[in-house]
């Protein structure tokens, strides 16, 4: 009987420590999702995706990563007062539960940097987006010369 309820304690306090500890499994879904195609002699490539929290707490995307590139980083595109446009490194994605957001062309997008070797149109490349807390989401995205259709 005493050896159940240390059991029972032992059990409560473990999933109250998880519980407390922050630790979030983020329900992230990554859809419509590519990179443009690019020259054989370009150290880098844009990436276009957009991804939905679908869970029931908030996410803080803070990176991207791609075996194919030696850098990558979200990029966020300005159109400043005289008209001239200008890219920065954009330093997380905030997503409440059941919000999306768009990285597209002309506007905030992913950066594949010091290129390993330059994918293909037709080929496939893994790019995972890194949460501040919890597992990286990952998706095949397709090398594309121009933007799919919707």
């Amino acid at each position: 009987m005493l050896n159940h309820f240390y059991k029972k304690t032992c059990q409560g306090a473990v999933l109250a420590a998880f519980l407390c500890s922050g630790i979030v499994h983020a329900d992230v879904s990554i859809s419509e999702g590519w990179l443009r195609a690019v020259p054989p002699v370009s150290p880098t490539m844009a990436g276009y995706l957009t991804v939905t929290n679908n869970g029931a707490f908030s996410v803080k995307i803070i990176g991207v990563s791609s075996e194919v590139a030696g850098h990558t980083m979200l990029h966020s595109m300005k159109t400043l007062k005289d008209g001239t446009r200008k890219m920065g490194h954009l330093r997380h994605i905030m997503l409440e539960p059941g919000e999306s957001f768009s990285l597209s062309p002309g506007g905030d997008h992913l950066m594949l940097m010091k290129l390993r070797r330059v994918p293909q149109p037709g080929e496939s490349v893994t790019v995972c987006l890194m949460p501040e807390e919890g597992d990286e989401i990952c998706a095949n995205l397709p090398v594309l010369r121009e933007a799919p259709e919707v």
